[in-house]
């Protein structure tokens, strides 16, 4: 909107009067129903996108980070062509933008995953690294699904790591966490946790009761990140 000064200059309206729902150009109801409409589509991938995400955090775990980034970066991958790309961008223009983010990040992984398998070894051991690894596995694969439901909204609506976007970039942190070090773990970190902002963001705005837990994946996230460079500044090695 456009206001009009005494001399005849235009000038903006004063940007504290705008909130971020402003800027959403959809309702909850139809962010909700497109979250239905793609997992009714792809019924039953979910079984096998769990089972993906459920591997990859395993490998993980036990120092496979070619094998792991592998399966992360097809979830990740697929999830920005399928979903972002192919659904949410016919909603917000910028679907397409974050869509070909996370094939970048998905990019990114696999050659991660490779050049960490030459060094990497199991996590096994417990750290606060691999403790915030886990949790964030756990919450975004066999954890989400389970989120729409509790918050009254029905078992049609609910969120699987590999389908939707937001499950699949919290496991991404988490597996990241038990696989990378460095400035690979850092880099691989980007795009899943600047996606939980904007999804936590966006969740806020339509009200939704769970956007909160976002922001709190991004900051175990970012503990977990920090507490492992500080605690092995040598793994930026080549």
């Amino acid at each position: 909107m456009t206001n009009w000064r005494a001399a005849g200059e235009p000038c903006m309206d004063d940007l504290s009067t705008y909130a971020v729902a402003d800027f959403i150009p959809f309702t909850a109801d139809v962010y909700f129903r497109l979250i239905e409409r793609v997992s009714a589509a792809w019924w039953p991938l979910h079984l096998l996108t769990v089972a993906v995400g459920l591997a990859a955090a395993g490998l993980a775990w036990s120092g496979r980070a070619r094998i792991a980034g592998g399966l992360l970066a097809a979830a990740l991958a697929w999830v920005g062509a399928t979903f972002l790309v192919g659904e949410y961008a016919q909603l917000n223009w910028a679907g397409t933008w974050f869509g070909g983010a996370f094939v970048v990040g998905a990019a990114l992984v696999v050659l991660f995953g490779f050049a960490e398998s030459r060094h990497g070894r199991p996590v096994r051991r417990i750290s606060v690294p691999g403790l915030a690894g886990l949790t964030l596995a756990v919450v975004g694969v066999p954890g989400y699904p389970f989120i729409a439901p509790l918050a009254g909204r029905g078992w049609a609506r609910a969120e699987v790591f590999g389908i939707h976007p937001d499950p699949t970039a919290v496991a991404a942190l988490g597996i990241a966490l038990l696989m990378l070090r460095g400035y690979r773990l850092w880099l691989a970190a980007v795009v899943p946790a600047l996606w939980c902002l904007v999804s936590a963001l966006t969740l806020q705005a339509l009200h939704a009761p769970w956007a909160e837990m976002l922001y709190a994946a991004v900051g175990v996230a970012l503990v977990g990140v920090l507490w492992r460079s500080l605690a092995d500044p040598g793994s930026g090695r080549v």
